[in-house]
């Protein structure tokens, strides 16, 4: 446990197989930043900033995560050795949880978006998302905004379909060494098979690529042939890729092009 800037208070957990998925304990030296009368519930964040609402246990063993946890754990497809850092907001006992993988990478989760353009949450109510800020968010040390960095904001944002499709900010995992691409839990499950199977990527000028989606557990990704896709599409780092289910099993994907990033920065 300790503190970040702003002196907000942070505690961290490591998820490995076979953990509980019904409850999660706040770590009892950690109690102590929180309100003496306990709300009924807090929410946790993820990097999307989407919303879910976990009820709050209290104990004598302690003070739990408890209803709702379930669903949080499956919808970011946990139980495979993970870090999660757990940034306490104090305002309405919200969380910002920070995923790490196995890898060591960060997980950048793209927002799931429906038909009627609102990304849906657990927590029951449809609720628009700010990529923008979702962008920013990443950042340790965000860059001045520029006008062709705004412009690419506005051209992702400005993004609508009738067909299912999700948004994802490429980060070193999805570019770099043997890169992946994690599907959205719910995406995932409302979409495609629960099974290991082959799909079909597009680019905007018909260009195809077979590429492999596997699923285990709750963990859903493109793996094998993604790596060809970021190649030849020439994907960095930076660069937002909305991902449209047109089929089945195939999918469009339009890119939005990052700027170079900008040499003067603001310090936080």
């Amino acid at each position: 446990m300790g503190e970040f800037h702003g002196n907000r208070p942070y505690f961290f957990k490591l998820i490995f197989k076979g953990h509980n998925t019904e409850h999660l304990q706040i770590p009892p030296k950690f109690v102590k930043h929180l309100p003496k009368e306990l709300p009924d519930q807090a929410i946790l964040r993820d990097s999307s900033g989407d919303e879910w609402r976990v009820k709050l246990c209290k104990t004598a063993e302690g003070i739990y995560l408890q209803d709702g946890w379930k669903q949080y754990f499956e919808d970011h497809s946990l139980g495979d050795n993970e870090f999660l850092l757990f940034k306490y907001n104090g305002e309405k006992l919200c969380f910002d949880v920070i995923i790490f993988g196995k890898d060591g990478c960060e997980r950048v989760y793209g927002s799931v978006i429906r038909t009627n353009h609102e990304t849906a949450s657990s927590s029951g109510r449809p609720r628009k998302t700010s990529l923008r800020s979702h962008l920013l968010h990443q950042s340790k040390k965000p860059c001045k905004d520029s006008p062709e960095r705004s412009k690419v904001w506005k051209m992702a944002e400005s993004f609508t379909s009738d067909f299912p499709y999700f948004k994802t900010c490429m980060s070193k995992c999805n570019v770099g060494m043997g890169p992946v691409l994690l599907v959205p839990a719910l995406f995932a499950r409302e979409h495609f098979p629960q099974c290991t199977t082959k799909v079909v990527l597009r680019n905007s000028e018909d260009q195809s690529w077979e590429v492999k989606y596997a699923t285990h557990g709750n963990n859903h990704k493109l793996s094998q042939g993604w790596r060809v896709f970021v190649h030849d599409n020439k994907l960095k780092i930076g660069d937002i890729c909305i991902f449209e289910l047109l089929a089945k099993k195939e999918i469009l994907v339009h890119v939005f092009r990052a700027p170079k990033i900008e040499l003067t920065c603001n310090r936080v």
